[in-house]
């Protein structure tokens, strides 16, 4: 097991997760989440970074990197890795094949009240991304980062700077980031979007 930035003991105390939920089925969902969530909204090169600060006596961050890890980073992680793990937690795969694992004098939910609650869980993942990604690239955090900033392809993953995540609530003609750019220039109304000069522009403003 590598680097894990949050512990299964936070993971358990900040989400319903029981106490005796085996801790190796919680570790590796966290690494997974790292790997997979966080290294693509990251990159290869800040992720490494930040992994190779932290060690068993404690970690080498700066404030900027500590404020990251500890506000936005952990928050996320906690969210992701608990999405990803209901499945692992509703089903085992033991000698036998794979299993319904149920706790004694407990009644396990059925598959699509599982998939109702990931649904659930899916939306708090989704937002505590865009939050991450919004502090990197246009919040206190744009710019404090020059491993995040000066990527390539060399290093591996490259950060995914577009943001997909949209509320259960509908509001008509406009996007999760307001009113549609084109709502306001059709009237002939001159603006500038800060949005728009993102990198890379903002997907949702027109």
């Amino acid at each position: 097991m590598g680097v894990l930035l949050i512990s299964e003991t936070k993971l358990k105390a900040f989400t319903n997760i029981n106490k005796n939920v085996d801790m190796d089925v919680l570790k590796a969902e966290i690494q997974i989440a790292q790997d997979i969530d966080l290294q693509t909204i990251l990159g290869t090169r800040f992720y490494n970074h930040l992994l190779s600060q932290v060690s068993a006596t404690g970690n080498t961050f700066n404030a900027d990197e500590t404020t990251l890890v500890n506000d936005y980073i952990a928050p996320f992680m906690i969210q992701t890795a608990y999405f990803n793990a209901i499945p692992h937690i509703h089903y085992r795969t033991m000698n036998r094949g794979i299993v319904e694992g149920t706790m004694e004098n407990a009644t396990s939910v059925d598959l699509a009240t599982m998939q109702y609650l990931r649904t659930i869980q899916k939306q708090r993942a989704d937002f505590y991304m865009t939050r991450l990604q919004d502090y990197l690239l246009i919040g206190r955090g744009q710019n404090k980062f020059p491993e995040y900033t000066s990527q390539s392809t060399t290093d591996g993953m490259i950060p995914d700077r577009s943001q997909k995540y949209n509320n259960g609530i509908f509001l008509a003609h406009t996007t999760r980031k307001g009113y549609a750019k084109r709502q306001v220039t059709d009237n002939g109304i001159p603006m500038y979007s800060e949005l728009e000069h993102e990198n890379p522009p903002c997907a949702d403003c027109y």
